[in-house]
C-alpha cells in the first residue's frame, strides 16, 4: 500500500526512459515518493491532533503533564470525532483516505469522499465510509475538515459546486499544486485554509541512500530515521529533506481555532493544550510567556482567543515561527512528537 507508481506503466522507468534519461526519471520518482509521503504524514497527523481535541473537549483542562493518546479515549468511549471530507479521491485522495483510517483516528463513519469515479473506490465502500459518491456540495455541507485533492484544472468546477454551500467553520486543507490559498479564499469568501508548500533539500537528488525510490508508506512511517527526514523542524535542519517554514505555525493557529470552536478553554488553557499536542509539553514557559507579551496582552487571561485568519497569517511573521527559528530545542520537541505518532502507536479503525 502507498507506492504511488505501482501499476502505472506510464511512469515505469524501463518502459519510458531512453538510457540517457534514466537518472533524471529516477530522481523525479524519488521526489514523488518523498512529497507524497510528506503530504500524507502531516495530513494524518493534523487530523489526529484535531480529533484528540474534539473527543476530549473541556476534559483537556485537566490534561496530564505528558500527552495522553486520544486513541485510548476514543476506543473506550467512542466520543464523536470530526467529520472528514475529501474532494477528489484519485490517487492522492484515495491514499489519504486509507491512511486517515489508520493514523488519523478517523472511523469509517466519519469519512466522506467525493469522486467522479466513486464506484471504483470499492475498498472504501466495503469498509463502510459514511459517503462515497460524486457530490462536492454535500462534502462541505456535512464535514468539518475538507481536503482538496483535485487537479489544478478541476478546481474551478469544484468552486462552482461548493460556493455558498460551505459551513462557517469548515477548515480546508488544500493539496492543490500551484493554486494559492489567497485566491481560493477570495473566490470562496472563506478564511479557514491550510496549504503546505514543501521545499526539497537538494541532498535527496545527490545522495540516493537518503530516501527510498518506491517504498510503501507503511514501511516509511514505521522507520524512525526516514520519519526524521520528513520532519519539518529538526534541531539540525540539515537532517530534514523537506522544509516549509509556514506549515507548523499554521497548524498551531488552526488548533487554537478548533479549541475556540469546540471547548470553553481560556487562552492560557488553550496554549497549554496546543503545546502538549505539538510539543508533548503543556508547560512550555517559552510559548506561554511570549504570547502573554504579544498577541494576548490586550485580552484578559480568562477569555478565549479570537479566531485567527489562517490565510493572512501565512504571510506574516508569527510568534510561533520566531520561537521555532530561535530555539532548536523547541524544533526538536516538535520533531520527536511527530515521529512518535507513527513509530510508537499504529491503530486502525478501518
Amino acid at each position: 500500500m502507498g507506492n504511488l507508481t505501482a501499476g502505472l506503466e506510464s511512469v515505469q522507468l524501463d518502459k519510458i526512459c531512453p538510457g540517457g534519461f534514466t537518472h533524471l526519471f529516477t530522481q523525479l520518482r524519488r521526489r514523488s515518493n518523498l512529497i507524497t509521503s510528506t503530504h500524507i504524514a502531516y495530513a494524518c497527523y493534523f487530523v489526529a491532533l484535531l480529533n484528540r481535541i474534539k473527543r476530549a473537549g473541556d476534559k483537556l483542562k485537566s490534561a496530564p503533564g505528558k500527552k495522553r493518546s486520544h486513541r485510548l479515549i476514543a476506543e473506550l468511549h467512542r466520543d464523536a470525532g470530526f467529520k472528514i471530507g475529501i474532494i477528489g479521491a484519485g490517487r492522492i485522495g484515495h491514499l489519504l483516505a486509507k491512511f486517515l483510517l489508520q493514523y488519523g483516528d478517523v472511523y469509517p463513519d466519519e469519512l466522506y469522499l467525493s469522486s467522479r469515479q466513486a464506484d471504483l473506490l470499492t475498498d472504501m465502500i466495503d469498509g463502510g465510509v459514511a459517503f462515497c459518491k460524486f457530490n462536492n456540495a454535500h462534502i462541505v455541507e456535512q464535514c468539518d475538515i475538507v481536503f482538496l485533492c483535485v487537479a489544478p484544472h478541476h478546481i474551478r468546477y469544484v468552486i462552482d459546486d461548493i460556493r455558498d454551500r460551505i459551513k462557517p467553520h469548515v477548515l480546508f486543507y488544500t493539496l492543490i499544486l500551484g493554486y494559492p490559498t489567497l485566491k481560493l479564499s477570495s473566490l470562496l469568501q472563506h478564511t479557514h485554509f491550510i496549504k503546505p508548500s514543501y521545499q526539497f533539500n537538494v541532498l535527496v537528488d545527490n545522495d540516493e541512500s537518503l530516501w527510498p525510490l518506491a517504498n510503501d508508506m507503511e514501511t516509511i512511517f514505521g522507520n524512525e530515521l526516514l520519519m526524521k527526514r520528513l520532519s519539518l523542524e529538526n534541531e539540525d535542519q540539515n537532517d530534514s529533506l523537506v522544509r516549509d517554514d509556514d506549515f507548523v505555525p499554521s497548524l498551531f493557529y488552526a488548533l487554537l481555532n478548533i479549541i475556540k470552536q469546540n471547548t470553553t478553554l481560556t487562552r492560557i488553557e488553550a496554549l497549554r493544550v496546543v503545546s502538549a499536542s505539538l510539543f508533548n509539553n503543556p508547560d512550555l514557559d517559552i510559548i506561554l510567556n511570549e504570547f502573554k507579551q504579544s498577541e494576548t496582552k490586550k485580552t484578559p487571561t480568562n477569555e478565549s482567543f479570537s479566531e485567527f485568519d489562517l490565510v493572512h497569517l501565512q504571510k506574516e511573521a508569527t510568534v510561533i515561527r520566531n520561537l521555532l527559528d530561535n530555539n532548536p530545542n523547541l524544533r526538536q520537541l516538535f520533531s520527536d512528537t511527530f515521529i512518535s505518532h507513527y513509530t510508537q502507536i499504529k491503530p486502525t479503525h478501518s
